[in-house]
């Protein structure tokens, strides 16, 4: 599970003495047997108990806005199997994992972006960039 409060950085993201939460808890994609539109709600409620359990104490007693987000949802917005990051999000392909960002026969051809190493997030989406750059023009300083 992931949780950032973005508000403990930007104040006006939220009205005097409220905080906005992000909270992301992996999920399968589309390709699974779940009917989101079914286990959606039941998913979310299982997040919520295990945030109590892991110390978020009166968490979901306390939410007064929510904005909920499925595979189905993602799907909607294009991404394959309704998978924000890419592959499939598994062990095996994760970090050193993921697939290479030099295209196996091809000197010229790189990849970038967060279906190829190092992985997912805007960082490591930035880190791919300047790999596939310094790939093909040399270190960039």
């Amino acid at each position: 599970m992931l949780v950032t409060v973005p508000t403990h950085d930007d104040k006006d993201l939220a009205p005097a003495g409220k905080h906005s939460y992000y909270v992301l808890f992996p999920t399968p994609n589309l390709s699974a047997d779940i009917d989101w539109k079914v286990m959606g709600n039941k998913y979310r409620d299982q997040m919520l108990r295990t945030m109590e359990e892991r110390g978020y104490d009166g968490f979901a007693d306390s939410i007064e806005v929510e904005h909920m987000t499925t595979p189905l949802d993602w799907q909607s917005q294009g991404m394959e199997q309704g998978a924000p990051f890419a592959s499939a999000h598994t062990f095996f392909q994760t970090g050193p994992f993921r697939p290479r960002n030099m295209a196996k026969g091809f000197e010229n051809v790189v990849f970038a972006g967060s279906g190829t190493q190092p992985g997912v997030g805007v960082p490591m989406v930035l880190i791919s960039g300047r790999l596939a750059a310094e790939r093909i023009v040399g270190p960039v300083n």
